[in-house]
């Protein structure tokens, strides 16, 4: 109750401004969350409880589910959304129904879930000393289920581990300070006795993906649960902070795709913090009037700019925004929420406004 109460009254110091090309009316579609409708009407959606006049004392106040026709309309001069066919003399609470449908979530949780399931990030250190999968009896070096293989390394019988494949090491651009290794989880072994020597003999209880030979083997992180609501928020202005790796291959991340940035709790992030990505302006060449004058029509077609000396560089243009989800000591793991291209590795973050992404 604490987070969302602060996080209402927080919010109650900035006007609700509505998109200039916002609907009247919107009906819920399956996949929407909070603030995805809250984008269609406003230009900061993370003021969604002012939107929806969300109760801090009640814990989801905001059940709507996909069917639902939303209309907008105006309290004592600000922009409330109704559901259709209740009476509208005033603010109507959109309290909860008997419904086959899972209700509105305020994020894409689903998208969360699917990369905590699979991906961490780890001490460097911890994942070169760490036991690792070494074969089984016929010297195969890829598992399947149900397998009974050995570690290099000292594990506990009885208790379920997972098994790492380390990815990318994410070194600041800035400070060169190595921040953490992502890893993914490739599956789980359960440790079944020590052999002699440094070696422990364990059984391949689920696959993700093949397990080879080098995998890395740890205990199960206990605390990758997420939480069940997140109230997005302006984030802390942020030094130097960038998109330093993307959740999975690749270097472009699209809506709901995860990213992480090279700041965390070290520097104050949270979850729920909010940051735009800017899109670097691209370097060009200014007109060179001087050489123009001395160019003929039709040189001056095909030869107009001035090629000498450093080009210069056009404004950042917000793309995206995206939230934090997890935060670790030195990088966070993000959440593309909303954007109007792709956000690429290296591309900067910054500082939001109220006027929010521009439509």
């Amino acid at each position: 109750m604490g987070l969302l109460a602060g996080c209402c009254f927080g919010l109650q110091a900035q006007s609700l401004q509505l998109r200039d090309d916002h609907p009247e009316t919107y009906t819920v579609r399956k996949g929407d969350t909070l603030w995805d409708i809250s984008g269609h009407f406003l230009r900061s959606p993370w003021l969604w409880p002012r939107l929806w006049q969300a109760n801090p004392q009640v814990a989801n106040p905001h059940l709507i589910y996909p069917g639902d026709v939303l209309t907008l309309i105006w309290v004592d001069g600000q922009p409330r959304l109704v559901r259709e066919g209740r009476a509208q003399s005033g603010v109507v609470r959109l309290s909860p129904r008997v419904r086959a449908e899972a209700a509105v979530a305020t994020i894409p949780l689903a998208s969360i879930a699917s990369f905590t399931d699979g991906y961490r990030i780890l001490e460097p250190s911890l994942l070169r000393s760490a036991p690792y999968i070494l074969g089984d009896q016929q010297g195969r070096v890829v598992m399947v289920q149900g397998d009974r293989i050995y570690v290099r390394g000292q594990l506990e019988p009885g208790r379920l581990y997972g098994v790492y494949r380390p990815m990318e090491s994410l070194t600041d651009k800035f400070s060169y300070a190595e921040l953490g290794q992502k890893a993914a989880l490739v599956g789980s072994v359960t440790a079944l006795q020590r052999e002699g020597g440094d070696v422990t003999r364990v059984q391949v209880s689920s696959l993700k993906q093949e397990m080879r030979q080098g995998d890395k083997v740890l205990p199960l992180a206990s605390g990758d649960a997420i939480a069940a609501f997140y109230y997005p928020r302006p984030g802390p202005t942020l030094d130097n902070a960038y998109i330093i790796a993307m959740g999975r291959e690749g270097s472009t991340a699209g809506r709901h795709g995860v990213v992480f940035i090279n700041k965390g709790a070290a520097q104050g992030v949270s979850a729920g913090d909010l940051y735009p990505v800017l899109k670097p302006g691209p370097g060009i060449y200014d007109y060179d009037d001087s050489a123009l004058n001395q160019l003929t029509y039709y040189e001056s077609a095909s030869r107009y700019l001035r090629n000498t000396g450093p080009a210069e560089r056009l404004p950042a243009a917000e793309v995206a925004r995206l939230m934090v989800f997890r935060v670790y000591d030195e990088v966070s793991a993000a959440l593309v929420l909303d954007g109007q291209d792709l956000v690429r590795t290296h591309y900067p973050l910054g500082t939001l406004h109220d006027a929010g992404l521009r439509p």
